[in-house]
């Protein structure tokens, strides 16, 4: 079992990381995907709160049964404990661009929009003994598919 209540990082709790609505899914993480979150809150979420306030975590990890069920690709980093997707207000496209132009050592980033319109930001690390693509992306859903372009600020 674990505690919701656990800290990860100063504003983060392990809680908000493994939150998902499919409540008949058990997302419990293991240990190395809680361990990837620390770092993932603390190096990475951490200073773009320092930068534009509040983050409302959407996804964080997720386990093999639960990223399938939401269709998510097979070699999502959200599995590892790697990713976080968030919002935070209507800053999405700021967000990509101060990543990017960051030195954060970030694996990908990601400006993902559905196709109403709601945004959101996806951010990940390079999985143990990767290195960081720091990959900058737009994702559009386009006739019910998910196409992907590089970012342009």
């Amino acid at each position: 079992m674990i505690d919701p209540r656990r800290k990860l990082s100063p504003h983060f709790t392990l809680g908000e990381m493994v939150w998902t609505v499919h409540r008949t899914i058990d997302n419990t993480p293991p240990p190395e995907a809680i361990e990837q979150m620390v770092i993932l809150c603390r190096n990475f979420l951490e200073p773009v709160r320092a930068q534009f306030g509040a983050l409302s975590i959407s996804s964080g990890y997720r386990c093999a049964p639960l990223n399938r069920l939401i269709k998510g690709s097979k070699y999502s980093a959200h599995l590892a404990g790697c990713a976080a997707d968030f919002v935070c207000g209507d800053e999405v496209a700021d967000v990509v661009a101060w990543v990017a132009s960051s030195s954060l050592d970030y694996d990908q980033v990601i400006d993902e929009r559905n196709a109403g319109g709601g945004g959101w930001v996806h951010l990940g690390l390079a999985r143990p003994g990767a290195q960081p693509r720091r990959e900058a992306l737009t994702m559009r859903v386009v006739a019910g598919k998910r196409t992907y372009a590089p970012f342009r600020a």
